[in-house]
C-alpha cells in the first residue's frame, strides 16, 4: 500500500460532535436490515458455554467492551447522530461512497485500539479503510500498543502499513504507554503519544475516591476477584494459569473469565451450566473439570462471564480488592471504585501499570508475601497517594490534547 502525502483536516472546535467510533463497545447485534431508526438487539439467554460464542463473537475478548465503550462514555457528542461501526466493514458495504457518507455524517471517527502490533495479527482491512477516508473526516486513534518485544520483521506486513497511514494521518496518534511510543519511533513511526487507555479516563470519581483501608484491614480474609489465563491447551492448564491457581490456594476469590472458554471442548454443550441473569458459571462443575485439567485443586467461589460492563463493575464490587492477570479485569474494578493490584506476567501490564503508577507485581511476588501482605505492601497509603497524583496529571493530559483537537472530555476530576 503506497502512503500519500499526509492528510490530517481539522476536528471542528463545536462541542458536541456527531462521532463515528471503531470498535464494539456493546455486546449487541446489529441489524442486517435496510431500514432507518432500528437498534440492534440483545443476545437471546444463555444457558451453556457454546451458547455463549454469538455474544462473545460480537467482541471478542470480553475485556474489549472496557477499552471500546471508553471513548462513546468520555466524549461529548450528539448522540443520536454517533454511533459505532467497523470501518472495514463500511468500507466493504459503501464501496465508492465511502469516503463520502462518513463525511457527510460524522464529524471524527475515533478508533480505539488495544495490543494489535504482535505477530500473527494483520489489520491492513483498517488501514484499507483510513486510506479511502482520504482526508474527508479526521480520526484520531487511542490505545495502541504493542505485544511482546519483537522486532518490525515480525510484525506482518499489512499491520506495518496501517501504522504507516496512522502515523501519517490521524489526528492524534495516542497510544498506551512509553514502550509503544518507543517502539514506533525507533521504527520510523515519530508521532505516537503516550496517552495511556482510554479506559481508565472514563470515572476519575471512582478512581480518585479509591480507598484501600478496609481491604488492607481485613487481610487474609478479603475477598478477591481475579482474572487470567485458565487457558487449555493440548489437553492441559498452560502454565501461566496453573501458576495463577496455585498462587490463590486458600484464599477466597473469584475468577472472572474474558475468553478462556473458547478451548473448553468438553463443557461447551453442558446444559444449565451458566446462569445468564447473574453471570455466573456452575462453580461445582468448572472448579471439578478445571482441576482435573490442572492436576492439582482448582476451587474458586464463582466463576463469572459478563456479557456487559455494568454487570462487571457491579460483579467487582461483591468483592474487597482485584487481584489478577488481566489489565482490563483490574480496570473494571477501578472503574467501580473497588482497589485493584495487577499481577504483571507481561510488558502490556507493564506498560499502562508502569504509566499510571498502579499497584503490580509479579505473581510469583505474590505468592511470596500472600495476601495480607501483597496488600499492606500494594495499597499501603504512600502508594495510593502517588498513585492518584499520577493518575490526575495522566487525566490533565489527555483531556488538554483531546481540547487541543476539538472533543470535549465530558469526564471530570472531583476537586
Amino acid at each position: 500500500m503506497t502512503l500519500q502525502a499526509p492528510v490530517k483536516p481539522a476536528i471542528t472546535t463545536t462541542t458536541a460532535k456527531r462521532i463515528l467510533f471503531h470498535a464494539a463497545g456493546l455486546a449487541t447485534h446489529r441489524p442486517a436490515i435496510g431500514i432507518p431508526h432500528l437498534l440492534g438487539v440483545q443476545p437471546t439467554v444463555m444457558h451453556s458455554l457454546q451458547g455463549l460464542l454469538p455474544s462473545h463473537q460480537l467482541t471478542g475478548n470480553r475485556g474489549n467492551i472496557i477499552h471500546a465503550e471508553a471513548p462513546a462514555k468520555l466524549f461529548q457528542k450528539i448522540p443520536d447522530q454517533s454511533a459505532y461501526g467497523n470501518l472495514s466493514k463500511l468500507l466493504k458495504t459503501l464501496g465508492e461512497s465511502f469516503a463520502d457518507r462518513i463525511a457527510e455524517n460524522f464529524d471524527v471517527v475515533v478508533v480505539s485500539l488495544a495490543n494489535f502490533i504482535r505477530p500473527n495479527h494483520d489489520i491492513s482491512a483498517l488501514g484499507r479503510a483510513l486510506m479511502a477516508l482520504d482526508g474527508r473526516v479526521p480520526f484520531i486513534v487511542l490505545g495502541a500498543g504493542v505485544q511482546g518485544r519483537n522486532s518490525i520483521s515480525k510484525i506482518s506486513p499489512g499491520t506495518v502499513s496501517t501504522i504507516g497511514i496512522i502515523n501519517e494521518r490521524a489526528a492524534v496518534f495516542g497510544v498506551r504507554g512509553r514502550e509503544t511510543r518507543d517502539w514506533l519511533h525507533k521504527n520510523g513511526f515519530t508521532r505516537a503519544e503516550v496517552l495511556g487507555c482510554p479506559s481508565l479516563y472514563v470515572y476519575p470519581q471512582s478512581i480518585m475516591g479509591l480507598d484501600t483501608t478496609n481491604a488492607r484491614r481485613k487481610g487474609n480474609a478479603a475477598s478477591v476477584l481475579t482474572a487470567g489465563h485458565l487457558s487449555i491447551r493440548e489437553d492441559a492448564m498452560v502454565k501461566r494459569g496453573l501458576t495463577l491457581a496455585q498462587a490463590f490456594t486458600g484464599i477466597d476469590a473469584s475468577y472472572a473469565m474474558q475468553d478462556e472458554f473458547l478451548h473448553y471442548s468438553d463443557l461447551k454443550k453442558v446444559a444449565n451450566l451458566y446462569n445468564d441473569g447473574n453471570s455466573e458459571i456452575d462453580p461445582k462443575v468448572m472448579s471439578e473439570w478445571l482441576s482435573g485439567k490442572a492436576g492439582l485443586p482448582i476451587n474458586f467461589r464463582r466463576y463469572y462471564y459478563f456479557n456487559e460492563s455494568g454487570s462487571w463493575r457491579h460483579g467487582a464490587l461483591r468483592h474487597d480488592v482485584f487481584i489478577g492477570d488481566r489489565f482490563h479485569g483490574g480496570i473494571a474494578a477501578l472503574q467501580a471504585g473497588l482497589p485493584a493490584i495487577f499481577l504483571k506476567e507481561d510488558n502490556r501490564v507493564g506498560e499502562l501499570t508502569g504509566l499510571f503508577d498502579l499497584p503490580a507485581l509479579s505473581i510469583r511476588e505474590f505468592r511470596k508475601l500472600g495476601l495480607a501482605g501483597t496488600l499492606d505492601e500494594m495499597l499501603h497509603e504512600q502508594k495510593l497517594a502517588q498513585m492518584k497524583a499520577t493518575y490526575r496529571q495522566r487525566f490533565r493530559h489527555f483531556r488538554k490534547t483531546m481540547a487541543d483537537q476539538g472533543l470535549t472530555v465530558a469526564s471530570r476530576l472531583p476537586e
